[in-house]
């Protein structure tokens, strides 16, 4: 990702594995860069919204403002590098 692209950081509440993740309400914080982004990881990680998920495992991302817009409240497969939409099974 270049250094100039606008970054947001992103909270998800998770299953212990990382597969199934949705989500979490955490006021919006946009970054100039990812290592911006990556510095409050820690902050986002021990915020209020992080300690009241129901969730095993809160998960937080640096992602890209234009993907970060796109994700909504379905379920998303954190246990790789990208974020994949966890698709129901029939």
């Amino acid at each position: 990702m270049p250094a100039t692209a606008a970054v947001a950081l992103l909270l998800f509440g998770c299953a212990d594995d990382g597969t199934v993740c949705e989500r979490i309400a955490y006021p919006a914080s946009t970054f100039g860069s990812t290592a911006h982004c990556e510095a409050r990881v820690d902050d986002a990680l021990t915020s209020n919204a992080a300690n009241r998920a129901d969730a095993p495992v809160v998960i937080a991302r640096c992602v890209d403002t234009a993907r970060a817009a796109r994700i909504g409240s379905g379920a998303y497969d954190l246990s790789g590098p990208l974020l994949t939409p966890v698709l129901a099974v029939r």
